[in-house]
């Protein structure tokens, strides 16, 4: 096994995670949803990192990194599957799937200086995720979306990418430290929290049907899977390669809904969804 292979893995993961996310998200909301996704897959890792033999440090002037990383990745994932309750998969996963231009932004910020390609992939990334947009009126038009959701859908699909952007550069500055399983498993038991905070609120739902528990329990699955795969890269040779091939994850979810949902994909959108993920496997290429 290799680094790209590893790679492939997780996008697979990860991607049928996402495109899964849509039916509990319609079914018994996305509270409820990210909250026993989050359980599971807390679980799952707890399990995963005890066999693993690992160690985990509270390490005090750099956990706030674990605490924002924990607190933006459930704020996202939150807003990812209330976007997937709303409108279609081929909309809502390419643009929450363009968070690695947004982080890159903010490395600018602090002071980081892209080359001429990482600038070229992120137009290529900004010009995409505008096609898409654009491309979404037609679900409008068509009645597959009621008049005036589209405009939710785009922000929350948009707060989904900058919630990850936040998270994947705290997250990026907390593994040194503390590892990289290590501060996904501290960063779950922070969102553990924070979603649970607003499950308790008296709006939200607490019906959460037995019949839903394994298709949740598989998703928590999923995703601690993809995030094995790519630590175990860390060992390989190349292993960047894990993290380039594993950005495939949302053209993974589009590919999904195209053919189970049979959801169209108008040329325009097809030519954004490329643009997007091209940009992105640049941008996780350097």
């Amino acid at each position: 096994m290799n680094s790209a292979l590893l790679g492939v893995a997780a996008a697979l993961a990860w991607g049928t995670h996402d495109f899964l996310a849509r039916f509990p998200s319609r079914g018994i909301g996305p509270v409820a949803t990210v909250l026993a996704v989050t359980a599971a897959g807390l679980a799952i890792l707890s399990v995963w990192l005890l066999f693993a033999g690992a160690e985990i440090r509270i390490v005090w002037p750099s956990l706030w990194l674990v605490i924002v990383t924990g607190i933006f990745f459930t704020l996202a994932t939150l807003a990812l599957f209330s976007a997937l309750s709303l409108g279609p998969v081929s909309i809502v996963a390419p643009i929450a799937g363009s968070y690695p231009a947004l982080a890159i932004l903010f490395a600018v910020a602090t002071g980081a200086r892209p080359g001429a390609l990482e600038w070229a992939a992120i137009a290529a990334v900004t010009a995409g995720v505008a096609a898409v947009s654009r491309s979404g009126s037609r679900f409008e038009a068509s009645g597959e979306l009621a008049p005036g959701r589209l405009k939710a859908v785009l922000a929350l699909a948009f707060a989904a990418s900058v919630g990850f952007a936040v998270s994947l550069t705290s997250g990026q500055a907390a593994t040194p430290t503390f590892g990289n399983a290590e501060t996904a498993w501290l960063a779950r038991i922070v969102g553990l929290v924070t979603i649970g905070a607003i499950y308790l609120l008296p709006s939200v739902s607490k019906n959460v049907p037995r019949n839903w528990l394994p298709l949740l329990g598989l998703m928590g699955g999923l995703d601690v899977t993809a995030l094995v795969l790519i630590a175990s890269a860390g060992q390989l040779p190349d292993p960047a390669l894990a993290t380039v091939t594993s950005s495939a994850f949302g053209a993974v979810a589009v590919l999904l809904a195209r053919l189970v949902l049979k959801e169209r994909i108008a040329p325009a959108q097809l030519a954004g969804i490329v643009l997007i993920f091209s940009g992105v496997a640049v941008l996780a290429s350097n």
